[in-house]
This record gives C-alpha cells, sequence and structure tokens, in this order.
C-alpha cells in the first residue's frame, strides 16, 4: 500500500505534469522545486503517518484509504517557501481529520470512540510520536540481537527469563552481580546504537 502512495505521490510531485507554460508570480519567485522539498520529507515519515492512522482506524482498508487521501492533500497544502518545522505532526493533523470524514461517510464513529476521545488519542499519539515506530523498532532490535555475541546473547536471555533477576542470573553464571549489570549495560548501549543506526538508514527516524 505504501508503494502504491508513493507512486500516486510521485506523480502528483512530477514537476512537468499539468505544468502551465508560463508559472505563476510566486512559482517563479521562490526558486524551489516543491517535490524535491515534500517527496523525501513524506518518504522518511511515510510510515510513521501510517501507523498513527492505524491507533485511530484498526481497519487496513481504511487506514490504507485515509493515508492515500491525506498524503494528496499534504502535497496541495505543503509550502516549499515555508515548509512545516514538524513534518509528522503536521501530516498527522491532516491524517486526524480524514480519519473523522472515513467515520462520517461509514457511519460507524460512534461505535468506536467519541469525538472527543478520538482527538484525545489523536493528541496522544502526535505527543508520544516515538510510539509510533513500534514495529520498526521492533524488527530492527530482533536483526540487532542476531548480530551480538553469542555470549551476550545467552546472557540476555538468562536474564530476562520470567523470575529471573540481575542476582540470580549472576549466581547461574558464577559472576558478580556487579560484573553482570555493567555486561547487560554495554549491551543495551550497543542494541540502542545498533537499532538507531538501522532505523537511521531505514529513513524510519
Amino acid at each position: 500500500m505504501m508503494q502504491e502512495v508513493t507512486s500516486v505521490m510521485a506523480v502528483n510531485a512530477d514537476p512537468d505534469a499539468d505544468r502551465p507554460e508560463s508559472p505563476g508570480p510566486c512559482e517563479a519567485d521562490s526558486g524551489v522545486d516543491k517535490s524535491k522539498l515534500f517527496l523525501p520529507l513524506f518518504l522518511q515519515n511515510q510510515r510513521r503517518l501510517y501507523a498513527y492512522i492505524l491507533t485511530l482506524l484498526p481497519n487496513r482498508a481504511d487506514a490504507d484509504d485515509v493515508l492515500q487521501e491525506a498524503s494528496l492533500v499534504m502535497w496541495d497544502k505543503f509550502d516549499e517557501r515555508a515548509p512545516p518545522g514538524d513534518f509528522t505532526a503536521w501530516g498527522c493533523r491532516i491524517a486526524y481529520f480524514k480519519v473523522l470524514d472515513c467515520y462520517k461517510k461509514s457511519q460507524r464513529r460512534r461505535l468506536l470512540f467519541s469525538h472527543k476521545m478520538l482527538e484525545r488519542i489523536a493528541e496522544t499519539a502526535v505527543e508520544q510520536s516515538a510510539t509510533l515506530q513500534l514495529d520498526a523498532r521492533r524488527e530492527a532490535l530482533e536483526s540487532c540481537i542476531e548480530r551480538l555475541r553469542p555470549a551476550d546473547r545467552d546472557l540476555l536471555a538468562r536474564r530476562f527469563v520470567e523470575g529471573a533477576t540481575t542476582q540470580s542470573t549472576a549466581v547461574a553464571l558464577g559472576r558478580s552481580v556487579d560484573a553482570v549489570y555493567k555486561a547487560l549495560a554495554k549491551i543495551r548501549q550497543a542494541l540502542f546504537d545498533c537499532v538507531s543506526r538501522t532505523l537511521a538508514r531505514e529513513g524510519q527516524r
């Protein structure tokens, strides 16, 4: 679905598509290619926007439609001379109103959330934008754990088995609590760095 939206955006962002022979004053004066600013921002935040929509619309078919409609509105409203400071929050706000339209059209809003509750959920999702990346972070974390040394993976598995503590793990391994604590801290930092690099490469941050 996201590839379809990207394709639609690429067509609408084509600087030669349906362009009048003589550009208007604003277009001529800006000296900035709108597509070169908008598309990278949209692609970087597309997964977050979709995850945000899914917090409000559990039905993926509806979420797909809303993402496509919202992306077109974002393109229309995007001002290359004054781009939004927080692209994700700006896009989520546009998507929120498209979600409302979806509920009104399907006449199912009362069965799910009241308008006030929906507004609160939307606000919370934007405020806690990091949670919008949970799926991507989980996948990245699993990949990073696989890259750990076998001894480090074994330590994590022992420590986070149900009922285990740092002290019980240290006893099982015949190591001091302090040594296990420091080893776990190093592993956590290594995983954090690995996940951050992975998300940055994939444009998920």
